[in-house]
């Protein structure tokens, strides 16, 4: 079954959604039981996971669970209340006191936030690693306390594409977990699983959702360390909204065309302003010149529509507020994955290496608006600067 047609029919069953296309919506915490034996059944399981309550039997959760775990091939997914909260719960779930986890320097901002402003308090090591310049030497990263492996592959800002199949090769040697953030790419450009990541985080707030109206997360996992996940998620009360779930359902059958649009006009922007005389580089895995480009070839079967590009010199502020007021489509907002355009204005003083930044790091999210509309409005904006 090709990709269109499998989204549309992905955990979907008419006939149990008494003949409406779409699932249900199902709101509650109490769950009534069949029988008394059903009941004492239930108080001798001592799994929290599997009792009968809202946070573990909503239906239309374990239709979206399901609908996740088909499309990223993988065994089991949970779904958190939001990116940010799925991402946590391999923290959680495999550290403890003294140990040490690796992580590569461009990880999401608020990932690095939660490890140095609480992680850190339960006296786990953070150990950040360069995307590139490491990779080489990257089982000497590794002591006998290290006990997880947290990846994003392209990085937060700066898109560095990590060589995931070398790294995965050497946790599994060791017997470390890995974990991916793979919300940039999706299940239709990347599937981690394949490249020998044990766990995989999808804001679905972004592109699973597509429609900017969602907070959600998804932590997918393989057999091995499924049960394990599940625990820890169940039992810090991790559960998503029921209208954000239905929302979740609802967007997955357009992902593929949306995905694919996007591709074309995010890849549109970046060539064209490759050619732009203000412009020094332009951060984007899919340009053949990218560091890794074969890499990102290899493991990725397209790219999505987060960017960035650097000018060739340092702006003032007052200079980059009157480029943004220039612009008409392209609007001022955090998150992506949208049918808006979006922008921001990074800043990468909190990593631990010195990025190679001539001028204003300028990310761009191309949504769905016509192409060359897109490229007019950043190009006009960009006649201020001159």
């Amino acid at each position: 079954m090709k990709i269109d047609t499998k989204l549309t029919k992905v955990s979907r069953d008419v006939k149990k959604q008494k003949g409406f296309i779409n699932p249900g919506i199902y709101k509650g915490s109490t769950m009534i039981f069949n029988s008394f034996e059903d009941y004492i059944n239930d108080i001798n399981n001592d799994d929290d996971r599997s009792t009968l309550y809202g946070i573990n039997k909503n239906p239309s959760v374990e239709q979206l669970e399901k609908a996740i775990s088909s499309l990223y091939k993988c065994h089991d997914t949970i779904i958190a209340p939001s990116g940010l909260a799925a991402l946590i719960i391999p923290f959680l779930t495999y550290l403890k006191k003294d140990d040490e986890v690796l992580i590569n320097d461009t990880v999401y901002s608020p990932t690095r936030t939660f490890c140095e402003k609480i992680l850190k308090n339960y006296r786990v090591k953070i150990k950040y690693f360069h995307p590139l310049k490491d990779i080489n030497k990257f089982e000497k990263l590794i002591t006998n306390k290290t006990k997880l492996i947290y990846l994003e592959s392209p990085g937060t800002a700066t898109f560095e594409i990590l060589d995931i199949p070398k790294i995965t090769k050497i946790a599994k040697k060791k017997k470390i977990p890995t974990v991916m953030d793979n919300t940039w790419a999706s299940p239709i450009f990347c599937n981690p699983i394949k490249l020998g990541i044990n766990i995989i985080i999808d804001a679905g707030t972004k592109y699973i959702n597509g429609h900017s109206d969602v907070l959600i997360g998804f932590v997918s996992t393989d057999k091995k360390h499924s049960k394990e996940i599940r625990i820890t998620a169940k039992t810090l009360g991790m559960c998503p909204g029921s209208e954000e779930v239905y929302l979740a359902l609802r967007g997955i059958p357009t992902l593929n065309l949306r995905m694919k649009q996007i591709e074309t006009n995010t890849l549109n922007m970046a060539n064209k302003l490759l050619e732009h005389s203000l412009i020094d580089k332009v951060y984007y895995p899919a340009i053949p010149s990218f560091p890794n480009h074969n890499i990102w070839k290899r493991d990725f079967t397209g790219s999505s529509g987060l960017f960035a590009f650097s000018l060739k010199k340092k702006h003032s502020l007052k200079s980059i507020k009157k480029f943004y007021n220039k612009l008409k489509i392209f609007k001022l907002g955090y998150s992506w994955g949208g049918f808006d355009s979006l922008i921001t204005f990074p800043r990468l003083s909190k990593r631990s290496f010195k990025n190679e930044v001539k001028g204003n790091l300028i990310r761009v999210y191309c949504g769905l608006e016509d192409s060359q509309d897109q490229i007019n409005d950043i190009l006009n904006a960009l006649k201020v600067l001159k």
